[in-house]
């Protein structure tokens, strides 16, 4: 006979009892069907076994986010190997909205202990959840690049790099009139590969011209849908068209382009070289197929694990990781029309 308490510290791993008396216990275990409790076992040590992630978005819109539905699989891969699950936290509100209210209610539920540590995506300029995550000494690991690197863990993928490499791959091409497409500067990741297509453009002499930054609007996450790059494409081409190529964003918006210069009698890409950014499943069915920036989205999710777990562990990890992006080459890039006028941009 040995007491319920000795039975529970056997069960964790932390009693010191004789082989007879492990080897009855978990034999009278087997015979009752008995399961531990996983939830009473997180109580008693103080651990949830939980990891929380922030995404911005209804649920239903996520479910057909081919994005972020890799991300959870490259943290599962990870989380779940040492016993952790994903509680994933959504909301159809604006980004500052949903920020607002994840930071009052994770604040509640981590004094609650529900959670252990906490994946965070899209991050804002001065982000109020971030910031309080910092303050609050919540573990934690933001997916993109966050303004402050102390006292907050980072990964994510080149951007800069990634886009400086879609435009200069036109420019190899020939194409000196590019332009980009993408959303207003509202989070850190639209900012960056903003900069790396400018960035590109710099390194050749030339200086872009206002009409070539195509800025897509709608409501919140809307501005970076295919729908919304479609609009502002097919506005553009209201106007005689003076680019030959276009970087965009990402694929989803690529795509809208693709549809709006198709609308328009426009080919691609014998008129117009196309170029996304993610590398999506989608991007080599569509036809022409996508010549796009390619970013291992699964292994991003699975760097964010790994820096989280080892926050979790009290282990040392690097403030930011930088994943690496390559270019592929497929059918939406070509030289430029031969009506194309060959014009001087650099002064």
């Amino acid at each position: 006979m040995v007491s319920p308490a000795t039975v529970s510290r056997l069960i964790n791993g932390s009693a010191q009892v004789s082989r007879e008396t492990e080897r009855a216990v978990r034999q009278a275990m087997q015979e009752l069907g008995y399961v531990p409790s996983r939830l009473a076992q997180s109580f008693a040590r103080g651990s949830s076994r939980t990891v929380l992630f922030l995404v911005d978005g209804e649920s239903e819109s996520m479910q057909n986010n081919s994005f972020l539905m890799t991300i959870v699989l490259g943290l599962n891969d990870v989380l779940a190997d040492a016993d952790y699950s994903i509680r994933i936290m959504s909301g159809h509100q604006t980004v500052e909205g949903i920020r607002k209210n994840a930071m009052q209610w994770s604040t509640e539920a981590w004094r609650r202990r529900e959670f252990d540590g906490i994946v965070l995506s899209n991050p804002t300029t001065n982000d109020p959840l971030i910031e309080a995550v910092i303050e609050r000494k919540i573990p934690a690991v933001v997916i993109g690049r966050y303004s402050r690197v102390a006292g907050v863990v980072q990964v994510d993928v080149d951007n800069v790099g990634g886009t400086r490499l879609a435009t200069q791959s036109l420019t190899a091409l020939g194409h000196r009139r590019i332009a980009f497409l993408g959303p207003p500067e509202v989070l850190t990741v639209t900012s960056d590969r903003r900069q790396g297509y400018l960035e590109a453009l710099a390194r050749m002499g030339i200086k872009p011209l206002n009409a070539w930054i195509l800025e897509t609007d709608g409501v919140d996450l809307e501005v970076f849908s295919f729908e919304a790059a479609r609009r502002t494409v097919e506005k553009a081409l209201t106007t005689p068209l003076d680019w030959t190529a276009l970087v965009a964003f990402n694929d989803e918006m690529a795509l809208g382009a693709m549809r709006a210069l198709s609308e328009a009698g426009l080919k691609v890409p014998e008129d117009v070289s196309v170029v996304g950014f993610d590398d999506l499943p989608y991007a080599r069915m569509v036809t022409p197929s996508l010549s796009t920036v390619h970013q291992d989205i699964q292994q991003l999710g699975q760097h964010a694990g790994r820096a989280l777990l080892a926050l979790l562990r009290g282990q040392a990890t690097a403030d930011l990781t930088i994943q690496t992006v390559s270019l592929v080459n497929r059918e939406t890039t070509a030289t430029p029309p031969t009506s194309a006028e060959t014009v001087d941009f650099s002064s």
